[in-house]
């Protein structure tokens, strides 16, 4: 027997569903989006190293292949076990629904809330869907950044790298003034600064050089390259400095993450389950006992985190669990109440995700605002600092310069590099940020990609 019609709001939520699984599958555009190309170069073959003598030289290494972003994230969306696991979850829940629509009418008669157990799977076939593109967009975003990590990384190493380079010239030119006959102005206490000064940028060198391999490690990882021989190189070698093309407004950017977002589709698909649950009791009614959802559904409650309020005035709210016994016990009428009280919760459920997508909409876009404006400021920044570095430079050579002056005056000009560097890599990490949150709505075009 048929369950009853559902209501109005039922019947908008399936459309809802509809459209936004036709949705997740189109570009910010549009237009439907091509998959990155994976790179014919072999990716798991070791780097082949030449023996050498053992005369205390390194062994030299052959070229290691360099890797574009779009060739990383081709990589990914292809060996990644995560998306790989949610695509056999998908699998699962279709086997699943293939086995009850094989349940012929002697079936239905055994079970009378069958066809309602049919209508649910269908809702997991939608959720297995919708997190299927919810991991997908996070592997796109992981890749994007850690990618740009180790850009930036190498970035800044390659600028300490100048810095201890000039320091160090810088202090060994002070210590020979100090040790000469004619000092001058050169006392012991300017030349203890310029050494503290040479060993603050060795240090900020170091901390690159292992921020580098740090990155490298996450992103191998996220790429499934763990073997440590299957070496490469991301290809970029500088940051892009790019602009949005269409302006973002806050308005726009919460109005594409609450209609394209997977975790809204999963949420309304296990909120319309839920439902359901209530005519699959009421359809059994001399039973003192009916298995739920629960008990071999695909609508499952994922972890997620809890709110977080720290001493720091940091307030990150969190999600709300559903909840479904594997059974429900007693009379048709009671085992209905409570299913109605678990299938208002699950809309209770919906409703904070909705809150929670329309929250991160808005502090993505506050974000990616910041970071554009600290971006123009940066390199305005940058520009004192690099006429500061050349007439540190010339005055390398003029025996009444205070070196210990010099040292101050080229680490401060190598800092404003830097910090430009960081800003920009800061605005290309909002906007890999707001692609993940609008789910492709605001899809930057990232060189190489």
């Amino acid at each position: 027997m048929s369950p009853p019609a559902l209501n109005c709001r039922l019947t908008l939520l399936r459309s809802a569903l509809a459209f936004g699984l036709f949705v997740l599958a189109q570009s910010g555009s549009g237009q439907p989006q091509k998959a990155p190309t994976v790179p014919t170069v072999p990716l798991l073959a070791p780097t082949p190293v030449v023996a050498q003598a053992e005369n205390g030289k390194k062994a030299a290494d052959e070229a290691v292949p360099a890797y574009s972003l779009g060739e990383c994230i081709a990589i990914a969306l292809e060996r990644q076990p995560s998306l790989r696991a949610a695509r056999s979850s998908q699998d699962g829940s279709a086997a699943g629904m293939h086995a009850l629509n094989n349940i012929g009418r002697l079936g239905q008669l055994l079970s009378p809330d069958l066809p309602v157990r049919k209508e649910q799977a269908q809702r997991g076939a939608i959720a297995a869907a919708a997190d299927i593109q919810k991991t997908h967009n996070e592997v796109v975003h992981d890749v994007t950044r850690l990618y740009y990590t180790v850009v930036y990384t190498r970035q800044v190493g390659g600028i300490a790298e100048d810095v201890v380079a000039q320091v160090e010239l810088l202090t060994k030119i002070g210590r020979d003034v100090l040790n000469s006959a004619t000092p001058g102005k050169m006392t012991k206490l300017k030349l203890d600064a310029m050494e503290i000064g040479l060993r603050d940028a060795r240090k900020l060198r170091l901390m690159a050089q292992q921020g580098e391999r740090k990155a490298y490690a996450a992103l191998r990882e996220l790429m499934a390259v763990q073997d440590v021989s299957a070496r490469f190189v991301v290809k970029d070698k500088e940051l892009p400095v790019m602009a949005q093309n269409v302006p973002l407004t806050e308005e726009l950017v919460v109005e594409l993450a609450l209609c394209r977002r997977p975790e809204l589709a999963l949420a309304a698909a296990g909120a319309d389950a839920f439902r359901l649950e209530v005519y699959a009791q009421s359809a059994v009614r001399f039973r003192k006992t009916v298995p739920t959802l629960a008990t071999g559904g695909d609508i499952k409650a994922r972890e997620v985190p809890g709110t977080v309020r720290d001493l720091n005035l940091q307030y990150k709210p969190g999600a709300i669990i559903p909840e479904m016994p594997p059974q429900l016990v007693g009379n048709q009428a009671d085992r209905v109440s409570r299913a109605m009280a678990y299938s208002q919760r699950a809309d209770a459920v919906f409703e904070k995700a909705r809150g929670l997508v329309h929250l991160e909409a808005e502090n993505a876009f506050y974000e990616y605002d910041l970071a554009a404006k600290l971006v123009t400021e940066g390199k305005a920044k940058f520009e004192f600092g690099k006429d500061m570095m050349e007439r540190v430079k010339e005055l390398v050579d003029n025996p009444n310069a205070e070196r210990d002056q010099l040292v101050g005056g080229y680490v401060q000009a190598a800092k404003a590099q830097s910090d430009y560097v960081e800003a920009v890599w800061q605005y290309l990490l909002t906007l890999a940020h707001l692609e993940r949150v609008t789910a492709g709505g605001v899809r930057p075009d990232f060189p190489g990609r």
